[in-house]
């Protein structure tokens, strides 16, 4: 086996490169046939590759689904990393509610195929539902700490639980996302947002 740098490299990019596309690949797919009609073999043949492939790399239709949530979720953090930034307490959660609007108004397929995976890992039987639990966990964790952040320079309500705020906060997103999935049109995004943003200034600053 080779050990020239060069050639590693460029085996580790042409990786990145199939992977990429098979995932891409199952995004369209489950938009189109939803997650039981999606197969390992359709996503390989869409992505330009062998019918093996997909199953070689992922092992396993839940495996793909399983990195499928994953690599979504980091693109969904990218976007946290830039909005958020050293913010804490409230300016971090409006901030983020901002962000979470420009994912869904940037990727929408992204965002549509994540909630559609989300769904099915609440099934007791899903192989890939700790993903999601760990997840949504990451982000309640988040929240918690910024409103823990803000109780300690004072712009939150001491009183306030940062696990039930945290938990509260995430359930607004993950719900106006499948309300947002299953019929946008019931709903205007930005201006729940914007709701929400005047919800949470009004619950969590200190009162006086």
């Amino acid at each position: 086996m080779s050990t020239d740098p060069i050639q590693s490299r460029t085996q580790a990019e042409r990786t990145a490169l199939s992977d990429k596309a098979m995932l891409d690949a199952a995004i369209e797919l489950i938009l189109e046939r939803g997650t039981d009609k999606t197969t390992l073999q359709a996503i390989g043949e869409k992505a330009g590759y062998s019918r093996g492939l997909a199953t070689y790399r992922f092992g396993s239709k839940a495996g793909l689904f399983d990195e499928l949530c994953k690599s979504i979720s980091r693109r969904w953090l990218d976007y946290l990393a830039e909005d958020v930034g050293d913010k804490i307490g409230i300016d971090a959660m409006c901030a983020a509610l901002d962000s979470f609007f420009q994912f869904v108004s940037d990727s929408p397929q992204d965002a549509r195929v994540l909630q559609i995976l989300y769904c099915g890992a609440g099934s007791p039987q899903s192989e890939y539902r700790q993903t999601s639990v760990d997840i949504h966990q990451r982000q309640q964790d988040d929240v918690a700490e910024w409103v823990r952040a803000g109780q300690r320079e004072g712009s939150v309500r001491q009183d306030a639980d940062p696990k039930s705020v945290a938990a509260q906060y995430i359930a607004y997103v993950s719900g106006m996302t499948y309300l947002w999935l299953i019929n946008p049109q019931s709903m205007d995004f930005r201006r729940a947002n914007d709701d929400m943003r005047a919800n949470i200034r009004s619950t969590l600053l200190p009162r006086v």
